[in-house]
């Protein structure tokens, strides 16, 4: 991520058509140990630290169906100097250890950003010279970190999938 005053910011979706949210919805025992699964698949998945993960919103209660649920976390992934990925986890559902359901909701971006604090940040000549370097090398390489994006969120679901399925069967 660059720290600074002013800056370029271009921003993709991972999935650039549709879906562009990626969803699961599951109905079935123990909803809430999906909470901690999804945590931890979230480090594994995109080989990111617990620094690199912010839990913004959390909302858990009990109701007489059992517990209540609302999460949301955002990943903020570095790919180099330049480009980031930045993903967003919503979970929320409700029920008990006999039945429940919930859903998962992922959305993933991907953001470049060049500062444009001097003077020289600003020029024109530095902004073409900066838009043929991303034309001709740079571009190439965001295409891959897109692709990176995808593929994760894509196993990032598969897994989750794998872990439900297991919570139904152990039932």
């Amino acid at each position: 991520m660059v720290f600074a005053r002013s800056k370029l910011v271009l921003e993709d979706n991972c999935f650039t058509e549709d879906p562009g949210t990626v969803q699961m919805r599951f109905v079935g025992p123990n909803v809430k140990l999906i909470y901690k699964e999804l945590y931890e698949t979230i480090k594994s998945v995109f080989r990111v630290s617990d620094s690199d993960i912010q839990e913004t919103d959390y909302s858990w209660g009990k109701t007489e169906k059992g517990d209540k649920f609302k999460v949301r976390w955002w990943v903020h992934k570095d790919m180099d100097l330049f480009t980031y990925i930045y993903v967003r986890f919503d979970l929320s559902g409700e029920g008990s250890s006999e039945m429940g359901n919930a859903k998962i909701a992922v959305k993933g971006l991907m953001r470049s950003e060049y500062p444009q604090d001097t003077v020289w940040q600003r020029s024109l000549f530095y902004e073409m010279l900066r838009t043929f370097w991303h034309r001709v090398f740079y571009h190439k390489k965001r295409e891959e970190y897109g692709e990176e994006c995808r593929h994760s969120i894509i196993l990032f679901m598969n897994k989750m999938k794998e872990f439900c399925n297991k919570l139904k069967k152990e039932k």
